[in-house]
């Protein structure tokens, strides 16, 4: 691939990304639109079970360890920091 056909991609994939928020956006608006505060309570549940259902996997150490990889490249690449290994 040419870096100019990269570019292209990563800028369609943003493109993309943009229109899931605002279309998740949308969804969350007609959700407090058609249930007011109980919608705040049910996300609110949903939230906290899938930050515990992380943290159980979290105790996996393959999944702790690609956590973390995945954490350092995201870092790297955002701070254009060289690989360490």
């Amino acid at each position: 691939m040419t870096s100019e056909s990269l570019l292209e991609e990563v800028e369609e994939e943003r493109r993309r990304n943009l229109e899931d928020i605002i279309r998740h956006a949308r969804w969350e608006a007609e959700m407090v639109k058609k249930l007011g505060k109980k919608w705040f309570e049910i996300r609110d549940r949903w939230l906290i079970e899938a930050w515990e259902a992380d943290r159980e996997l979290w105790k996996d150490p393959r999944v702790r360890e690609a956590l973390i990889k995945a954490i350092l490249v995201r870092d790297r690449l955002k701070h254009r920091r060289p690989a360490v290994e």
